[in-house]
């Protein structure tokens, strides 16, 4: 079944979000820009579609990116604090061709001041994640999934029947190759009780960041996110 829970969830969550310094005037007002690519199968046929993300260390009134074409797209905010302004795609805006690369040019506007940033989509087309089994074993979910040699990190999420983000896992190394999570791991987040009977989508995201991101700042540098799904039963 598919589902389109939030992508943006997973760096909204870890990110180590810029500090909100709307009361200090003495902190420079600094925006990151970052689009990168979201890669999945829809409807049997592997479709690509881009995601924006402004990153303010303070809050902003307007943000909008302009594409290497010319078109251009308002963002909108997704915190109280409005430091971060997002536009994730819709079912309808995933295509089978490859996306556009090139430079992205980010435009926002804190305290009746323009500012912008510029971010280059260099896409690799990464290959999907072969996931091997994904099983429940006395009440605990069991996801094995084979070595992927271009994925720079993983995040598993489980997207209930009502298309929202159940569990999300902490940021996985690349030489990682099973995760186990039960009703108290400490590898994740739930955001509501796993009971037996529910049905979650497992989203195995591989990412991809972008050739100059530091341990640091991955996360508001990504490049790629390549999505493989399966559905299981909680028991």
């Amino acid at each position: 079944m598919m589902k389109f829970g939030k992508i943006l969830t997973i760096i909204l969550v870890f990110a180590g979000l810029f500090a909100c310094n709307k009361d200090d005037n003495s902190v420079p007002f600094e925006v990151i820009g970052d689009v990168f690519v979201i890669k999945r199968t829809i409807g049997e046929e592997v479709k690509y579609a881009n995601s924006y993300v402004a990153w303010g260390n303070q809050p902003m009134s307007h943000a909008e990116v302009t594409t290497p074409g010319g078109a251009n797209m308002t963002l909108y905010p997704t915190s109280g604090e409005q430091n971060i302004y997002a536009k994730e795609p819709a079912l309808n805006e995933y295509y089978a061709s490859a996306p556009v690369e090139g430079n992205y040019q980010f435009l926002v506007i804190n305290e009746d001041i323009t500012h912008q940033s510029v971010d280059l989509l260099d896409f690799d087309d990464i290959a999907f994640t072969t996931l091997t089994s994904a099983e429940m074993v006395d009440g605990v979910l069991s996801v094995q999934w084979e070595t992927n040699s271009i994925a720079e990190g993983y995040r598993i999420r489980l997207i209930n029947q009502s298309n929202a983000v159940a569990f999300l896992s902490q940021p996985l190394p690349s030489q990682m190759v099973r995760l186990d999570i039960g009703a108290a791991t400490a590898s994740g987040s739930w955001s509501e009780t796993p009971e037996a009977g529910n049905v979650y989508t497992v989203e195995f995201l591989t990412i991809r960041y972008e050739d100059d991101a530091t341990s640091n700042d991955a996360t508001k540098h990504i490049q790629e996110i390549a999505v493989t799904e399966q559905d299981i039963t909680w028991e």
